[in-house]
């Protein structure tokens, strides 16, 4: 149940970061190796327990400390911080057009995450939950170069950025079926909707002119409209990110089975 908590840091990540309709993103390569147990110390919860919804949102406030360093025996990787991979956007929303690629991605405070609350329902096999969660605040750092237009401004520039992200907030859906394999029951997830927002934002970058005085007024023009830009483009970036974390999240349950971490009575 952990990942989900991490591949809905990503998206907010994203999110906030890219936006754009068009993506070329490689992600971390994760190694999901099979769980045969559970280590003594992960909670479990039982799906008739009246209370599995406060259960499900203990275990995640649990164990979300414990990612930081990750958690090897459940395939989660260290958390922070969290290096991304490469990725490059193409961006198409009046003020910004072009393209920007990114590396060396680094993503501070992601271990501070808080599940709020936890909507879990089971009914013939088939699961569906609603998970609301926040992050009081996150610092993402890293190199970039692109090729764009930002208003009537041509731009060619390339260094190293930072973002400033505080209260992010994520509500989540991810519906699913179980299924039986090896003697277990497994959760395959079918859809992933997410809706990701960010109380403020404060963007840095050198290098976007040579002169560092118009450097600055560029930043503040940024920083001004920078919610106009993530409202406008976020629906097209979730496009492109909700199947690749729906991918990564099938690959981590395939691996854990889900009667372990929701047992029967």
């Amino acid at each position: 149940m952990s990942s989900v908590l991490n591949t809905l840091i990503l998206v907010t990540l994203c999110g906030s970061l890219c936006w754009a309709a068009e993506a070329g993103i490689e992600l971390p390569h994760l190694d999901f190796k099979p769980i045969k147990q559970l280590p003594a110390d992960i909670p479990t919860c039982q799906e008739n327990d009246l209370n599995i919804n406060e259960c499900i949102k203990q275990a995640f406030q649990q164990i979300t400390p414990r990612m930081k360093y990750g958690i090897s025996e459940l395939n989660i990787p260290a958390l922070d911080p969290y290096e991304l991979g490469k990725s490059s956007y193409n961006y198409n929303s009046g003020l910004l057009q072009g393209r920007i690629s990114m590396k060396d991605v680094v993503v501070h405070g992601l271990s501070e995450g808080i599940m709020d609350k936890v909507d879990f329902r089971l009914k013939n096999n088939r699961v569906r939950m609603e998970l609301n969660s926040h992050i009081p605040k996150m610092f993402v750092e890293g190199l970039y170069k692109a090729d764009i237009k930002l208003n009537d401004l041509k731009l060619t520039p390339k260094g190293r950025f930072n973002v400033t992200l505080t209260d992010v907030s994520m509500r989540a859906r991810p519906m699913g079926e179980l299924y039986e394999r090896d003697g277990h029951t497994y959760l395959r997830l079918t859809k992933f909707e997410t809706e990701p927002k960010v109380g403020d934002l404060r963007f840095y970058a050198n290098g976007l002119v040579p002169d560092p005085a118009l450097n600055d007024v560029i930043l503040d023009f940024i920083n001004q409209y920078w919610r106009q830009l993530y409202e406008a483009m976020l629906p097209e970036t979730l496009a492109t990110w909700q199947p690749l974390i729906l991918k990564t999240a099938n690959d981590f349950f395939a691996a854990l089975p889900f009667d372990m971490i929701v047992t029967k009575s």
